[in-house]
């Protein structure tokens, strides 16, 4: 129930969010460095920014079209962005300051595999096998021109979560508001993917549990050639 509500806040983040081909941990660093409830607008902002990676621009492995048939912005749900949305609505919505740690936890524990922890004051784990996968919340837009609906049965078994070794993961699970097992594409779908944490040969896709490696999602079937987007963490 979370995650249906909680996309439609999400929608609004990504209308505004500027897409990056590049994330540079050297602009965010102070803004991490700093106690997230303490966080302003502009930091949460730049957080979430800094994390939403498009198909639009120069992506280092991205061998796509310049013309895309489907636009795609997408955002991992990790510590750090978990975090921004949390104060990001905390403010705008003008609520208590006390009402920052709940929230927190249950996006946390909604979207990753980490809770918050009263007792030490710190983000931990709450699964330490991390079976629950990597969640991203992805916006799909058919651009076409002259325009053409893109239809796919089985559509999210096209979709893969790839590390820098090129092995990969399947969708585990998609949640949102008209998430169907299949894809209409007439206009935009907003959904939150879930990829599973083990690659297709039962090995976990990952060492760092919070998506601080590189890694990219790959898009097969909406167009003529696969759609990639990248993450350059470093």
């Amino acid at each position: 129930m979370i995650k249906r509500l909680f996309i439609l806040v999400l929608f609004f983040f990504f209308v505004s969010c500027s897409p990056a081909s590049y994330v540079n941990k050297k602009i965010i660093l102070p803004i991490t460095l700093k106690l997230p409830n303490l966080w302003t607008l502009e930091d949460c902002n730049k957080i979430i920014d800094y994390y939403t990676i498009s198909n639009v621009g120069s992506n280092l492995f991205n061998n796509s079209p310049t013309r895309q048939d489907v636009f795609i912005r997408a955002m991992p749900f990790n510590k750090n962005t978990v975090a921004a949305i949390t104060k990001k609505e905390v403010i705008e919505k003008r609520l208590p300051q006390e009402d920052y740690l709940p929230i927190l936890k249950s996006y946390l524990e909604a979207y990753t595999n980490y809770t918050y922890d009263a007792s030490s004051g710190k983000i931990v784990e709450q699964d330490s096998n991390y079976s629950q996968g990597y969640s991203f919340k992805v916006f799909l837009e058919n651009t076409t021109d002259p325009f053409e609906p893109i239809f796919l049965e089985d559509g999210y078994s096209y979709f893969f979560l790839e590390n820098m070794n090129r092995s990969f993961s399947r969708v585990v699970e998609v949640t949102g508001l008209y998430a169907e097992d299949y894809i209409q594409l007439d206009g935009y779908l907003n959904v939150i993917i879930t990829f599973s944490p083990f690659s297709v040969d039962g090995k976990r896709l990952f060492d760092n549990k919070d998506l601080n490696e590189s890694y990219q999602l790959v898009f097969n079937g909406l167009q003529k050639e696969p759609i990639s987007i990248q993450w350059n963490l470093n």
